[in-house]
């Protein structure tokens, strides 16, 4: 899209070592990030493009549920009119009981961090609340799960 701000956080998990171990979800987050700076004007830098991964050796890039959920609200901070967020998820997904009453399945939807053993999932009630409900209007956000 022309004009505004771009950012972008994209997240891809293995889970290395574990019986939940995929294979490909942090060569999904290379390609598309290549495909964004390429095709869409992206920046690559780190005010402009997050990437978390399993793989990573500084801890500030692991996808922890701390780590995803602050990536999530550095996504929207300070977005306005004419931005274009977008958000690239490549790991297990899973369901919950709903605590809250809002699903008609009885189900959350949720996205499994890498450290969901000790910190648990992340709700798509929390998505909603953190990516949609915050950002002003006309400003484009655009996830991939």
């Amino acid at each position: 899209t022309a004009g505004g701000n771009k950012k972008a956080l994209l997240i891809g998990i293995n889970y290395f070592d574990s019986e939940a171990q995929l294979n490909g979800c942090i060569n999904d987050v290379h390609n598309e990030r290549d495909y964004i700076v390429s095709a869409y004007g992206f920046h690559a830098d780190s005010d402009h493009m997050r990437v978390l991964t399993d793989d990573s050796k500084m801890p500030a890039s692991m996808p922890t549920r701390e780590n995803i959920l602050n990536g999530f609200k550095w996504l929207v901070e300070g977005a306005v009119e004419g931005d274009s967020l977008f958000l690239h998820y490549s790991g297990h997904g899973s369901q919950v009981p709903d605590r809250s009453g809002d699903e008609s399945s009885g189900m959350d939807q949720t996205i499994v961090p890498c450290d969901y053993l000790q910190n648990g999932q992340i709700l798509d009630d929390d998505m909603n609340l953190i990516l949609v409900r915050h950002i002003p209007p006309g400003v484009r956000l655009t996830c991939f799960f």
